[in-house]
């Protein structure tokens, strides 16, 4: 099987990094929030990991960028629906972590 034509591969490459599934968990608990919010929530990201993941995750579809004001530039991130539409498998996953640790 070609991963590139996987269902399976198409839908999880928006989860392709270690930022990405946590900004969308952030955006879904918080709302609609600036660069510094998200930076300043998320332990350990550089400003470079960052960009590239909110980079990846518009390009993608999954969340929205809105420019609020011209100077200086200020940028409102927010999911999209189909960003909205992933919290429940990412939920589960999360849900998972927490059974694992139960059976311990």
């Amino acid at each position: 099987m070609r991963t590139d034509d996987c269902p399976l591969s198409i839908a999880l490459k928006p989860l392709r990094g270690k930022w990405e599934p946590l900004i969308i968990k952030y955006l879904s608990m918080n709302g609609s929030s600036g660069y510094n919010e998200i930076y300043n929530s998320m332990e350990n990201i550089t400003p470079k990991a960052l960009t590239e993941a909110l980079r990846s995750l518009s390009e993608d579809g999954i969340i929205n960028k809105n420019f609020v004001s011209k100077k200086p530039i200020r940028v409102i991130y927010s999911l999209t629906e189909k960003g909205k539409a992933m919290m429940a498998p990412l939920d589960a996953i999360e849900s998972l972590n927490g059974k694992a640790e139960k059976t311990k």
